[in-house]
């Protein structure tokens, strides 16, 4: 049985998705209306998991995912820095779809995948930020002893967790890509943390 279990919930759609363009922290979207039907959906599969905590990210997204989520398992959500989006720095706010823009964004996701871990987004964070916060975070969790936690994230903050974390996560960092209003379950154990279950549908029938 694993030591603490988390729910990784990423927020669901949002304007900035439906637009194509990065989204960290200098643009801080809403929800769109699918993101929302998508946030619900989750809940109302959540409803039955008796959950120790909430814990989200503070920008808009996510707080709506988890308000909607919060009105749905009674659970009072508190939200942490540690949980923001990864800084992607100048190309917060930037066209997805444009070459120059999505080579920065490979270029720094192939550098974490080789090791340089101290290698990061023009203006952003690195990888070695983004695990002392997490690690923190986590470290937090363990000693309050909480099982198991909802936490209310992003794609790119999941997607590292998982690469830093998990002792079973896929060969790239991009294998950890979880979808809008999707759902992964992580358990530590006393060799870490270890994927219990990955990217489930808001939609999917139980």
């Amino acid at each position: 049985m694993a030591d603490l279990t988390l729910y990784l919930l990423r927020h669901g759609e949002s304007e900035a998705n439906v637009r194509q363009v990065f989204a960290a922290r200098k643009i801080d979207p809403p929800l769109s209306d699918n993101g929302i039907h998508q946030a619900s959906r989750q809940a109302e599969s959540l409803k039955t998991v008796e959950f120790s905590a909430m814990y989200a990210s503070p920008l808009l997204r996510t707080r709506q995912t988890a308000e909607i989520v919060s009105r749905s398992c009674g659970l009072e959500p508190v939200f942490s820095s540690d949980l923001l989006e990864i800084d992607v720095g100048v190309l917060d706010g930037e066209p997805e779809h444009e070459p120059r823009t999505w080579a920065v964004y490979e270029r720094v996701i192939q550098d974490w995948e080789q090791g340089l871990a101290s290698r990061g987004f023009p203006g952003g964070e690195t990888l070695n930020d983004v695990a002392k916060r997490l690690g923190a975070f986590l470290t937090g969790l363990e000693a309050g002893r909480q099982t198991p936690v909802l936490i209310v994230g992003h794609c790119l903050l999941f997607m590292a967790a998982i690469w830093l974390f998990c002792k079973n996560h896929g060969p790239g960092l991009e294998d950890g890509h979880m979808g809008r209003g999707h759902l992964t379950i992580i358990g530590k154990r006393d060799d870490g943390f270890h994927i219990l279950a990955f990217n489930i549908s808001p939609d999917l029938k139980t």
